[in-house]
């Protein structure tokens, strides 16, 4: 799929367009569509919190909850604010693409140091267009932030044993450390230095060197975050250490004994670790699933002592790579709450290897290569196909699905999908063209011998894929499941104002509604601190049964308006009632 233009900057600044790749995929879009979950608008709340109340520290959001999370992501968020007054889906997902497309680039001039031809641009590759790294560079959360500034982090320090060995102290180290410990709490420099840690004693390099040399700079990296909590503490008081000890402590220990009102949550078995970093790298671990049935297997296994020894001694940054991926997988499958956003620190270190094993697949495999890249191409075709059969609408999706599907998620979600598509927007016909070209391009290329030049084209193809998705189909599916709609209506037909909306806050009983606060600057009241006399009461469908049960002798709950359906952030019917 390259242009001679692009293979002329491939070889003469290959950081420039790996750049240009990465800021393509994930800035254009990211202010497309609305927040349709409960995460986004939880984080943007904090950033508005600071922006309209001042409070940089230990912002209110929700009904006068606290943000307990240490604010660096959120500070960022409001800076990028500034200039347009208010936080809105672009300014608040910008510091995740931002993050992602820093990670990239520092994982490239890194690996392009240490791997030959190919495989530092192809990883990079593999970072930007697998599942689990592209949505997070495109959601307003904080991982993506963390995770960028662990694996530079991680870099780094390999650089300063690799460089200078251990000499001095770079000043970028706590830096990059003790951001990462602002974004999500000690974590942040807990896991980079233990990896780091580890990999020394491994390559046996002075145990004393590493204690005094690592505690040195975790004692200045932690600094930033002691300051934040001694200020927190000032506004929170006990009530922001517990949460304090159950995020950071409680959380890794599954203590029982925690003084906050509701559940860590993410509870998962060891194996969903596995499950989630296999179908994080889709569609990679697609061709590595077709390249098990082109290969031959031996039986013979070295012995325990071999492997420790070719482990050992194998070349120091694969070394490096190996013992970064298996001591934050491990690390992760320790605490009982497991997210799939918790382990993508591993995945440049993963890429290098896999980079590695395509690039060997294609070369020494091409039978394999080629019938991914035929799958690839006509699955892609296939759905190239449908989009453009419904614009012009010679099919109809939702009345396909009608006969299929009898969920009625299923069918809703259908509907919105088919309606994007068969709505001929600018941008939607472009990138429809352009995936069309990509699937022309593969079928071009598998009528030639250069199988790394195929295995470029699939890349394109998947990266073309995304920027379909990105432009037309998730902001129509975002849009329609968001609760922005219901909440711009009822503002307009009711008297709503900073101080007469209430809602429950407590979740170990009730649902909280982050995104309709989120949409109404932040003001919602909670209702049991308030006790008012009237005004409007917002809440999910299950917790107004709970509440005229325990309030139904105090007030009368007049429904006003609801939520046509329950396919929203808190998958419930939302309705507004008239309290008094």
């Amino acid at each position: 799929m390259r242009t001679p233009g692009l293979q002329r900057l491939y070889l003469q600044k290959p950081l420039v367009l790996i750049l240009l790749i990465a800021a393509i995929s994930v800035l254009p879009w990211i202010g497309m569509g609305d927040y349709y979950t409960k995460g986004e608008p939880r984080e943007a709340s904090v950033a508005v919190s600071m922006l309209e109340e001042g409070n940089w520290v230990l912002p209110r959001v929700y009904a006068d909850e606290f943000a307990y999370k240490p604010p660096f992501t959120h500070w960022i968020i409001a800076l990028f604010s500034l200039p347009e007054g208010e936080v809105t889906p672009f300014t608040s997902r910008l510091p995740s693409a931002l993050a992602f497309i820093f990670m990239v680039g520092c994982c490239f001039i890194f690996f392009a140091k240490h791997l030959k031809g190919h495989k530092s641009f192809i990883a990079c590759l593999i970072l930007i267009t697998c599942f689990e790294l592209h949505r997070a560079a495109m959601t307003s959360r904080v991982d993506m932030v963390l995770t960028a500034l662990i694996v530079v982090g991680l870099i780094k320090l390999y650089q300063w044993w690799d460089d200078k060995q251990l000499k001095g102290l770079p000043w970028y180290l706590p830096v990059l450390l003790g951001c990462a410990a602002l974004v999500k709490g000690p974590v942040g420099i807990i896991l980079p230095l233990l990896v780091f840690g580890i990999y020394l004693l491994l390559i046996k390099f002075n145990f004393w060197k590493i204690v005094w040399k690592l505690g040195l700079l975790a004692l200045i990296s932690i600094i930033p975050l002691l300051i934040w909590y001694y200020l927190a503490y000032k506004q929170g008081g006990d009530a922001f250490l517990d949460v304090v000890w159950a995020e950071n402590f409680g959380r890794f220990l599954s203590s029982d004994n925690l003084e906050i009102r509701y559940n860590l949550g993410h509870e998962e078995p060891v194996w969903y670790n596995f499950i989630t970093l296999i179908a994080g790298f889709i569609p990679w671990t697609l061709m590595l699933l077709f390249s098990l049935f082109g290969l031959k297997y031996s039986l013979r296994i070295p012995g325990i002592k071999t492997l420790w020894k070719n482990f050992l001694s194998m070349d120091k940054i694969k070394l490096f790579s190996i013992v970064a991926s298996v001591i934050i997988f491990v690390f992760y499958c320790i605490p009982e709450g497991k997210r799939s956003v918790y382990l993508m620190p591993v995945y440049p270190f993963i890429a290098i290897f896999l980079s590695q094993y395509l690039i060997y697949i294609a070369e020494y495999h091409p039978k394999v290569n080629r019938f991914f890249a035929v799958f690839s191409a006509s699955l892609i075709g296939l759905i190239s196909v449908i989009c453009v059969f419904t614009l012009l609408q010679v099919i109809h999706i939702q009345d396909i699905m009608t006969s299929l599907a009898v969920k009625g998620k299923t069918l809703y979600d259908s509907g919105l999908i088919g309606e994007a598509l068969a709505k001929p927007t600018f941008i939607y016909i472009i990138l429809l063209f352009a995936l069309l070209y990509s699937v022309f391009v593969v079928f071009d290329y598998l009528r030639k011998k250069n199988n790394l030049k195929l295995l470029y084209t699939v890349f394109g193809l998947y990266f073309t894929m995304n920027l379909l998705l990105d432009g037309t189909i998730l902001p129509a599916f975002k849009d329609g499941t968001s609760l922005k709609p219901f909440i711009t209506e009822i503002k307009e037909k009711y008297p709503l104002t900073e101080n007469n909306v209430y809602v429950m806050n407590d979740l170990l009983v009730y649902t909280n509604l982050y995104g309709p606060n989120f949409y109404m600057h932040n003001s919602l009241q909670n209702f049991e601190k308030v006790l008012p006399k009237d005004g409007f009461f917002l809440a999910a469908s299950s917790t107004i049964e709970r509440m005229k049960s325990k309030y139904g002798d105090q007030y009368k709950f007049t429904l006003l308006e609801e939520t046509p359906n329950r396919y929203n952030e808190v998958r419930e019917v939302v309705q507004l009632y008239k309290i008094n």
